[in-house]
C-alpha cells in the first residue's frame, strides 16, 4: 500500500492554510487491520473503493456489555422493495436532522451487508454495517424516521451494534468520521476510542472539546490560527 496526498486548496496571503487529503492505494486485504490501525476507513468514490484519513472512532469490544434488540435483524441482500424503504427512512432521517441527502442508499461495497429495525412489524430504521476483516466492522451510517424520538433508538441501535458485533467475535467496531457536534454521542459509548492523527487516544474530553469547535468553524480564515 502507498500513501497518496491530494492538494485541493490553499490561502497564504492574509494567513496560512492548507487543505488536502490523504489517502491510501493499492491496499490488500491482508494490509486492512493495518490500514485501520493507521487510521484510514473505506468509502465509494467514482465507484472505486477508497481508504480516506480522518478524525476516525472505534469501539472495543472487550470493554463493552450492551445487550440485543429483539426487534433487529441482519439483511445481506436487500430486495429492490426494502431499498425503496429504506431510501423513504434516509429521506425523513434528513428532512429532521436537517441534513443534506448526498448519497444514494443502493450505493455499496460488496462486503457491506444492512441491519434493519422494526417497531411493531414496521421498519423504521437501518444501519449499513461494512466487514472489513473477522476483526473489525465499521457502522457506516445509522438513519431513522424519528416516528417515535422517545424510544431513544438512536443510541440503543448503536448498543445493539456494538453487542451483536461482539458476539459475532469482532474485536473493534468503527464508527466513521468524528467532527462536529453531531459526533459527540459517540463519546458516550463504552469502550471509545478516536485517532487523533498518531494514536488511538480514549481522551473524550479532549474529542468532544474538538467536535465543538468544529461546528465553530465557518469560513476558512477561521483556521488560520490552528
Amino acid at each position: 500500500m502507498q500513501l497518496k496526498f491530494n492538494h485541493n486548496f490553499g490561502q497564504q496571503e492574509q494567513g496560512e492554510f492548507f487543505h488536502f487529503d490523504c489517502e491510501l492505494t493499492g491496499v490488500l486485504i491482508e494490509e486492512y487491520n493495518t490500514a485501520l490501525e493507521m487510521g484510514f476507513l473505506q468509502t465509494i468514490k467514482n465507484n472505486q473503493i477508497r481508504w480516506y484519513q480522518s478524525r476516525s472512532t472505534r469501539i472495543r469490544t472487550s470493554a463493552t456489555d450492551y445487550e440485543l434488540l429483539p426487534t433487529a435483524c441482519i439483511i445481506n441482500d436487500p430486495t429492490p422493495a426494502q431499498f425503496t424503504e429504506m431510501d423513504h427512512i434516509y429521506t425523513s432521517y434528513c428532512y429532521y436532522k436537517k441534513f443534506k441527502k448526498y448519497f444514494e442508499v443502493g450505493q455499496r461495497l460488496s462486503h457491506d451487508r444492512f441491519m434493519a429495525y422494526y417497531h411493531d412489524d414496521i421498519f423504521i430504521a437501518w444501519a449499513k454495517l461494512r466487514h472489513y476483516t473477522d476483526q473489525a466492522i465499521e457502522t457506516c451510517l445509522f438513519v431513522w424516521d424519528y416516528s417515535m424520538p422517545a424510544t431513544r433508538l438512536g443510541s440503543r441501535s448503536l448498543q445493539h451494534e456494538i453487542a451483536w458485533a461482539k458476539q459475532q467475535g469482532y474485536e473493534y467496531v468503527y464508527l466513521g468520521p468524528g467532527y462536529e457536534k453531531s459526533s459527540i454521542y459517540k463519546a458516550d459509548a463504552q469502550g471509545f476510542e478516536w485517532w487523533d492523527g498518531d494514536v488511538w487516544s480514549t481522551d473524550t474530553d479532549k474529542y468532544v472539546w474538538l467536535c465543538r469547535r468544529d461546528s465553530k468553524i465557518k469560513l476558512s480564515a477561521d483556521l488560520y490560527d490552528f
